[in-house]
């Protein structure tokens, strides 16, 4: 109980003081993103009360063969930047130019893709993908209309088992770098927004669209083996706490 209230101290005392994109971020204000960005819900104003991530490796397909060869560059190298900081396996799995150039690895299973990857023009989406939103068209047609890009995904007790990026192919190059960057992450089990964590791709106002250290150090806590799927938020709070005073002492 007396770590509990520390930590509800610690975030009251800094929610009334949002970052600005230039400071240095403290560890408490790293608690206070971590709460809102893996617990949050900025639709619903929902909290969740357990630790949703990844257990299995993380395994994406492109979906079909009529994609720009950048996206395929895109995802590879966003993988490689995501494994690098969570220690997590995450790799592009299958692609059909992987398959046409022979590059699939000797063991591949088109069965073990658990993330599918969606380039399609706009018109053809909702078909496409209404079945991971509960078979909602008109849903996923509001999603295309308001979002740049968009993801989903399926757990299992705080274990994410299975996810869906859709990339709307009427955006130009860098607006898919983007998506790349802002969706796996989010997929991992960051999948919130807010306004609060100015220096992030967690901020859809702000102007960073890559991994900023704020957000590789709320992955390195995500993925810090003392934090499992399924873990209480206050548990999961505390350990992603103490695992920055030991990684990064103030």
């Amino acid at each position: 109980m007396r770590i509990f209230a520390f930590l509800l101290i610690i975030l009251s005392i800094i929610q009334a003081a949002p970052l600005r994109a230039d400071d240095p971020v403290s560890n408490a204000e790293l608690l206070k993103s971590f709460d809102l960005i893996a617990f949050g819900n900025e639709y619903t104003g929902k909290r969740y009360d357990i630790v949703r991530k990844w257990a299995k490796p993380v395994l994406m397909g492109i979906e079909g063969e009529n994609y720009p060869p950048y996206l395929e560059t895109f995802i590879e190298d966003v993988a490689r930047d995501l494994r690098e900081t969570t220690g997590h396996q995450i790799e592009l799995y299958y692609s059909f130019a992987k398959q046409k150039q022979k590059r699939l690895g000797p063991d591949f299973d088109h069965k073990k893709v658990n993330v599918i990857l969606y380039y399609l023009p706009d018109e053809e989406i909702p078909a496409a993908v209404a079945k991971y939103w509960k078979g909602d068209q008109e849903r996923v047609r509001w999603m295309v209309a308001n979002s740049t890009c968009f993801a989903n995904y399926f757990t299992k007790k705080g274990e994410i088992v299975a996810a869906v990026v859709v990339f709307p192919s009427r955006h130009p190059e860098s607006y898919h770098r983007a998506c790349a960057v802002e969706e796996i992450t989010q997929i991992l089990g960051l999948p919130n927004d807010s306004d609060y964590v100015k220096n992030s791709i967690f901020n859809d106002t702000s102007r960073y669209f890559e991994l900023t250290e704020h957000d590789r150090w709320l992955l390195r806590a995500l993925y810090q083996p003392e934090i499992t799927p399924g873990m209480a938020r206050n548990d999961a709070l505390k350990a992603a706490l103490s695992f920055w005073r030991r990684a990064r002492p103030q």
